[in-house]
């Protein structure tokens, strides 16, 4: 028989669906025990037994005298030797591109549908950060950093819990492959006059609430980025190819 669910583990339950949802991220302190009792109507003793279910499953942490946090390592990556070798060979790239063609896109179209005011800002302050980094070309990683958060913040808005989970679980993998790709795409002159646009017109197609839109110029963003880099890859072919058949014909 089936024992009769306590307060504590409803309470429990609510705020695993915050976490689950993304209303509480990664890293992210909880109010404080008097607050969060009062917003969640139950006592405090009961708050702190559902705070110790939730630390025994690996969901919370607490520090001494710091608050409760999200465990910061719910969004750590899918523990598998296959993301490994994604992470660390640039050649499965196209693969990588595939994988973000259906999730970037879904997200944007997702995105358009159902992001509140405070996430459009949170994507539009995102964006903002992304282009002045990519104008400036200084820094590949902080770059990628930016580009990455900037199509995270689409898939917070997205409000698709398997989403979200999926996307941030291969983050490492995909801030890995971002990089790669602004190495590369970054020796074309003016290579930020297409880039810039592109996420421009996502980012419009989401303010304006257009999911096909959206979704439209999320798949054309990730075609471009692939066809560029097939381009470059076989122009570096071709050049591999002249040099190995001078070195036949040298005098060395």
């Amino acid at each position: 028989m089936k024992s009769k669910t306590t307060i504590a583990e409803i309470v429990a339950k609510q705020i695993e669906d915050m976490i689950a949802e993304g209303v509480l991220l990664e890293g992210a302190q909880l109010p404080s025990e008097r607050v969060l009792a009062e917003r969640l109507v139950v006592s405090r003793p009961t708050l702190r037994e559902a705070k110790q279910i939730l630390t025994s499953k690996g969901l919370l942490r607490s520090t001494q005298g710091g608050g409760t946090y999200v465990s910061s390592s719910l969004n750590s990556s899918i523990s598998d030797p296959l993301m490994s070798l994604l992470k660390e060979r640039p050649e499965f790239k196209f693969d990588i591109l595939e994988l973000r063609y259906t999730l970037d896109s879904e997200a944007a179209y997702l995105a358009a549908s159902r992001a509140t005011q405070t996430e459009k800002n949170n994507i539009q302050a995102k964006y903002d950060e992304m282009v002045e980094l990519h104008s400036k070309r200084e820094d590949n990683v902080a770059s990628a950093l930016a580009d990455i958060n900037f199509h995270l913040s689409i898939t917070e808005a997205s409000h698709n819990v398997a989403l979200l989970h999926v996307t941030r679980s291969i983050y490492d993998v995909l801030l890995s492959s971002i990089e790669n790709n602004l190495k590369y795409l970054y020796t074309i002159s003016d290579i930020e006059e297409s880039l810039n646009p592109q996420h421009k017109l996502i980012l419009d197609m989401i303010m304006e609430g257009d999911p096909e839109g959206a979704k439209l110029a999320a798949k054309s963003h990730m075609e471009f980025v692939n066809s560029s880099l097939a381009k470059m890859d076989k122009e570096k072919q071709r050049h591999e190819r002249y040099m190995s058949h001078s070195s036949v014909l040298s005098d060395k």
